[in-house]
């Protein structure tokens, strides 16, 4: 347990700076990250922390040079082969090319065959060290590898956007739905089968072949895994090349291809990305999981490989501690911190490594030394901390806050639920507050008028809430709504058969977060548009800055209905019914799949001047930070993504600075 917990820390410390800063060298990234990671999580005046936990003895020591974190490609020699998939390719060769300049004295290959053929190589006939894939390890093919011995490791190394591209001379396509992408790839024979105003010119296609892990997550998504209507287009070309595919729509205004973004990339002079449902395939995009067709990338190892041949284990550690550097270049994005610490830990410790593996504690509850060294530990802090703001966000901070108290905290802490927009006029404008909660990002007006009494509001990141739309649990009638319905229903539709015809002819009662609630202008941005007149003109409106009135005034009748923070309802889950948005309910699958239409993230923002000012401010978000994720669901949200606690821990380590 204490070799793991020490191989996790120290790869915390590689990884913060690179969550938020990829292009920066290695070496220097890793004593910033090694200052940050200590003093975001550590009382003041224990300078030595760091020292202490390097000289630490593990049971298993960590194989790493210099400070034991980096790898010397000049000690390893031997053969590396790696074969599969054509999108992580590119990604593979740049890294084994940095390996060997770096003075790797062996050979390295690298195939492109596709995801399933890599798979074949390495558990079928057994002859390469590490496979390349652009989807998971199917259970057939792990059960192949284990006929022959081999335990395949899935190591994440990033994110793959991919790219539906036509000619740079194609003048009518900017963007397609999912649904006419279906139609491209299969029934339609020309353009103007697609829509009437486009050429009625025929569709010519190309397609990464069906051994193809990219051919695999495009029939998913498009066609619901069901490769027939692909397979049965006519003017189809299949390639297992993608520059096969780029030179084939690179010639004519009239093709059609889809691949890895990074050969877009490569090609931008020559092609032209078509946006997915409005949405442009980018780095804001694929972070946001809002672009339709983003996907991970992975390679697989074996123990039995890495222990037999060291300089497989080398390569893999070598890639993953400098992915990030080269991984926007090559065209790809960054995989998660959690994922990439993930990896690191699998290939040291020769197993596949889930989050939930990695406990924080010992078996008895109790935290190791070293562990306890790179906490904050609240008993050495004392004074008063204001906190005010979201009242969404405001369950997360009490919990946290009683938390803190709990460890040992000597100081007064007040937490007051005023919304968002209060929130932000006690700590922008009033200057009153030490932390703001919010459930919306904060406005240029706000960091004016925050700039103005010399405070520089610091984000943080802390979460996920699902809005909840709710009816009472004696409503029969309702189960879902559209989007639509729901702008119907909190704007124009006087009773509920207005909505659809079979529900009751009944008054609609709706209550609502009030005005200054970061809870309102989330729903009003995605319902509305971002124009408040409709739900602000509706009859039955009650408006209330406490969601405790909000759940009262719903279960007291089967014809009204409500939205807040998915915590409220969680509370109250026996007297209120969730209804799902689209098709759609909100839970931990749908939040981390982006599929649930009123998601959105939760932030606390503090000050660098009062962080400096108020030390126990820094350690009670250093403590946040820290154990928010153990908390969370409890409370009735769902976990950031670990790249934006590590920004988050990041930012606390540069205000203390």
């Amino acid at each position: 347990m204490r070799s793991r917990l020490f191989i996790l820390f120290t790869l915390i410390a590689l990884l913060v700076a690179a969550c938020g800063a990829n292009t920066e060298p290695q070496d220097n990234a890793g004593a910033e990250d090694d200052n940050a990671v200590v003093i975001a999580t550590q009382a003041p005046d224990t300078d030595d922390t760091t020292e202490e936990v390097a000289e630490t003895p593990t049971e298993e020591p960590v194989e790493l040079s210099e400070d034991d974190t980096m790898v010397d490609p000049i000690a390893f020699t031997g053969d590396i082969a790696i074969a599969g998939s054509s999108t992580v390719f590119p990604l593979s060769e740049r890294m084994k090319e940095r390996f060997e300049s770096d003075g790797f004295g062996g050979q390295i290959t690298v195939d492109s065959i596709g995801s399933g053929g890599g798979f074949e190589r390495f558990c079928v006939e057994g002859e390469s060290d590490i496979s390349n894939a652009s989807r998971p390890i199917r259970d057939s093919e792990i059960e192949q590898c284990e006929a022959i011995g081999r335990n395949p490791i899935e190591i994440r190394v990033g994110t793959d956007a991919l790219a539906v591209v036509v000619s740079a001379a194609n003048d009518f396509a900017e963007d397609v739905t999912i649904e006419e992408l279906a139609l491209i790839f299969s029934t339609a024979e020309t353009w103007a089968d697609v829509r009437s105003d486009w050429p009625a010119e025929p569709i010519q296609r190309f397609s990464p072949g069906t051994d193809s892990g990219t051919f695999d997550y495009f029939v998913e998504v498009v066609f619901d895994e069901d490769e027939q209507p692909i397979l049965a287009a006519d003017n189809l070309e299949l390639s297992e090349n993608d520059n096969v595919l780029v030179q084939g729509v690179e010639g004519s205004p009239y093709a059609i291809a889809y691949f890895g973004y990074a050969y877009f990339q490569e090609n931008a002079d020559l092609l032209k990305p078509l946006a997915i449902d409005g949405v442009e395939p980018n780095q804001k995009s694929v972070d946001a999981a809002t672009y339709p067709l983003a996907r991970p990338l992975f390679m697989y190892g074996d123990a039995g490989i890495m222990a037999e041949k060291p300089q497989v284990k080398a390569f893999l550690q070598y890639f993953l501690q400098h992915v990030n550097e080269e991984i926007g270049e090559v065209g790809y994005f960054p995989a998660g911190a959690t994922d990439l610490q993930n990896a690191m830990i699998a290939v040291e410790t020769g197993e596949s490594v889930m989050q939930e593996e990695m406990p924080m504690e010992e078996e008895d509850g109790a935290m190791s030394e070293e562990d306890s060294a790179m906490m904050v530990d609240p008993i050495a802090f004392t004074g008063d901390i204001a906190i005010a703001g979201s009242s969404t966000v405001f369950p997360l901070s009490e919990r946290m806050k009683e938390r803190f108290e709990d460890d040992g905290f000597g100081g007064q802490i007040t937490v007051d639920s005023i919304g968002s927009g209060g929130g932000f006029e006690r700590f922008c404008v009033e200057g009153e507050s030490d932390i703001s909660n919010a459930s919306r990002p904060i406005r240029d007006s706000e960091i004016e008028q925050c700039e103005a009494i010399g405070r520089n509001p610091i984000e943080f990141r802390v979460g996920t809430d699902a809005l909840a739309v709710v009816v009472s649990a004696a409503n029969d009638f309702a189960e879902d709504v559209t989007i639509e319905e729901l702008a119907l229903i909190f704007s124009t539709a006087e009773t509920w058969a207005d909505v659809r015809s079979d529900w009751p002819a009944e008054p609609i009662q709706r209550f609502s977060p009030g005005t200054d609630s970061g809870t309102f202008d989330y729903f009003v941005e995605v319902v509305f548009d971002e124009d408040e007149q409709p739900i602000l003109a509706a009859d039955n409106l009650e408006l209330s800055e406490n969601d405790n009135v909000l759940v009262q005034g719903v279960e007291g009748s089967p014809y009204a209905i409500a939205y807040f923070g998915y915590a409220y309802f969680q509370e109250n889950a026996d007297l209120l019914k969730p209804l799902a948005i689209d098709g759609v309910e909100p839970n931990q699958e749908s939040v981390d799949a982006a599929t649930y239409p009123l998601a959105r993230p939760l932030f606390i923002y503090s000050d660098a001047g009062i962080i400096a000012e108020k030390p126990q401010v820094g350690a009670f978000i250093s403590y946040y930070l820290t154990h928010v994720n153990e908390e969370i669901h409890d409370v009735g949200y769902f976990p950031a993504g670990q790249a934006d606690l590590a920004n988050a821990v990041q930012k606390i380590a540069d205000a203390t600075q």
